[in-house]
């Protein structure tokens, strides 16, 4: 069985622990180094959709190769797991006309927005709709400019998936493993969670030029990464100098630019539930001084309208950040 790891939280309703949450927290410098961590920093996990700015750097590589590039908005578009509100899903299709594709082209399953104005006027699931379509619509329009099959985007003999595994694995500092499929229909990778936090270090550091690029489309445009309810969007959008992308089953990674000593944090929930995830790294980014939403940190547990008492970290993990503070 997989090792549990420590409790990272526990939700408290009326002062009674309701539940808690197992995990996995590590932060590391820009050069691999681990700062800090709380259960194993080696723990072998599917990072989903927390490396798409990862796999938007090899889709910049693809289009350069083909004298092609990316908006501000089309790049934080790729990075996304968004709400599927209007602006999103339209900035998803302008990808897709760029390769000259329509809608059916897209490989991720139908969806229904998650965003409420844009699903009580769709009502029915679409491709564009689904949260990975961004990435998806870039993924072809890299395909497209190569001059490889958009009916293979997915595969991983596909130019972009191949160049997608090699940038992970620069960016990381550690091999791919896999892979499994996602969600969204497109290679799962597992890395070591130490990896994902290296990674978000060299992504808030800007550490090449096309990191860097990544980096100021998330923050430029941090509503379109996920939505203005969006857990790293809120963080992006409450301190510029936080880069950050979540995961499904919980994952979570942030980078926190610190001028010489950039630090990425990662972050996953054993169980899979996504509450307790971005505050773990939004308790960690406090420590470390980072302006967080304090309903981030400590989100209110409710009966009848009104805070019957929180989701509490727990307090090792948010000396994570002063750990790391002082190592680094």
């Amino acid at each position: 069985m997989a090792d549990p790891g420590e409790v990272v939280a526990r939700l408290v309703r009326n002062d009674v622990v309701e539940s808690v949450h197992h995990g996995h927290v590590v932060v590391c410098a820009a050069d691999g180094t681990v700062l800090a961590a709380r259960g194993d920093a080696d723990r072998l996990t599917y990072v989903r959709s927390a490396v798409k700015p990862f796999q938007a750097v090899a889709v910049l590589d693809l289009l350069a190769s083909a004298g092609k590039d990316l908006t501000v908005d089309g790049l934080a578009i790729a990075c996304a797991s968004h709400d599927g509100s209007d602006d999103q899903q339209i900035e998803a299709a302008r990808l897709l006309a760029e390769a000259d594709l329509e809608e059916s082209a897209l490989q991720c399953p139908p969806a229904v927005p998650r965003e409420p104005a844009t699903a009580y006027a769709q009502r029915w699931p679409y491709p564009l709709s689904h949260n990975c379509s961004g990435k998806h619509a870039a993924f072809l329009l890299a395909t497209v400019a190569v001059g490889a099959d958009p009916a293979s985007y997915l595969a991983l003999d596909n130019p972009v998936q191949q160049r997608a595994r090699e940038v992970i694995e620069e960016c990381c500092g550690a091999p791919a493993q896999g892979p499994g499929i996602d969600g969204c229909g497109a290679p799962a990778w597992l890395l070591p969670l130490r990896a994902l936090a290296t990674g978000f270090a060299r992504l808030a550091a800007g550490a090449t030029p096309r990191l860097e690029r990544v980096r100021d489309a998330m923050s430029a445009r941090p509503a379109l990464v996920g939505g203005t309810t969006a857990t790293d969007s809120r963080l992006m959008l409450g301190d510029p100098a936080l880069v950050a992308k979540r995961g499904a089953e919980a994952v979570f990674g942030v980078g926190m630019n610190r001028g010489a000593a950039s630090l990425g944090v990662a972050v996953k929930i054993t169980d899979g539930g996504t509450r307790a995830d971005a505050p773990a790294a939004a308790a960690v980014l406090q420590a470390l001084g980072a302006s967080v939403d304090e309903d981030l940190v400590r989100p209110p547990v409710l009966g009848g309208g009104v805070a019957q008492g929180a989701l509490e970290v727990d307090i090792a993990v948010a000396a994570l950040g002063r750990t790391a503070a002082a190592a680094g």
